[in-house]
């Protein structure tokens, strides 16, 4: 019987040394996934300059009030998020919606470092054309994306959709049985990368979010300095239902109006 336990043991060990080891080596095609939608056919962006800034692919379009930056989510492409601009162009704003490495047909394999480059690159085509009251809008693993660029460069204004504390808390989470620092490297730490930010940040977040718990999206929002932050929870809605409810919508259209006062 203890032999049998023993071996037992060391099956059990090695199998789970190497789901471990397999979830760490790839964690960023778990993370991202990318759809094949190519860039410089989406019809939904027809009307949008697609511009390449240092390598980085972007929808733009000019506006009167200012310009929102939006950074999407995993899935799919920012050729998915088209119905985002429609808001931004009702409130008289312009519009980046940049497209990651590794996606709509880039023949690179999206990595965290690629990007962070990503985001590196909007920050200089906002600094080289100075373009004024800019509004920065995560959704989901965007919302690294966007507290990224805010530690680099603040927005006036700041709106995350579904957003993490860390990419680490998110694995922890999903992995339990897994120390989650050895799973994850060189993430996004929003509430690091927020740590200075004093400006206006407004997060809406699923209470029955099973893929980013509201919990996660809560921890961000008491870790942020400013007092300038408002929490909206979305209530009977998950994540990839979120915007089925008006209360999302309401959020964005309240933020781009107050930024014109």
């Amino acid at each position: 019987m203890f032999k049998r336990n023993k071996i037992a043991l060391g099956i059990f060990a090695v199998f789970y040394i190497s789901f471990g080891a397999y979830i760490t080596v790839n964690q960023e095609k778990i993370i991202y996934q990318p759809g094949s939608q190519d860039f410089e056919s989406c019809r939904g962006f027809a009307d949008a300059e697609k511009i390449s800034h240092k390598g980085t692919r972007m929808y733009k379009k000019a506006g009167d009030n200012g310009v929102v930056v939006l950074y999407h989510g995993n899935a799919g492409s920012a050729c998915n998020r088209v119905f985002y601009a429609k808001l931004f162009e009702r409130a008289g704003y312009g519009y980046i919606v940049p497209e990651y490495a590794g996606y709509s047909n880039d023949m690179r394999t999206p990595t965290h470092e690629l990007i962070k480059g990503d985001v590196q690159n909007v920050v200089s085509y906002l600094g080289i054309n100075d373009m004024q009251s800019v509004v920065v809008i995560g959704e989901s693993i965007g919302t690294g994306m966007a507290s990224f660029h805010t530690s680099l460069l603040a927005p006036e204004k700041l709106l995350l959709i579904s957003p993490f504390s860390s990419l680490t808390d998110v694995a922890q989470r999903r992995f339990w049985f897994y120390p989650a620092f050895l799973l994850v490297e060189n993430a996004f730490d929003n509430i690091s990368l927020l740590s200075s930010y004093q400006g206006y940040v407004t997060i809406v977040h699923g209470e029955k979010d099973a893929i980013i718990s509201q919990k996660s999206g809560l921890k961000l929002y008491e870790y942020l300095h400013t007092s300038k932050k408002e929490f909206v929870s979305v209530e009977g809605y998950g994540h990839n239902d979120l915007f089925s409810s008006p209360i999302p919508y309401e959020v964005i259209h309240k933020v781009l109006e107050s930024n014109r006062e």
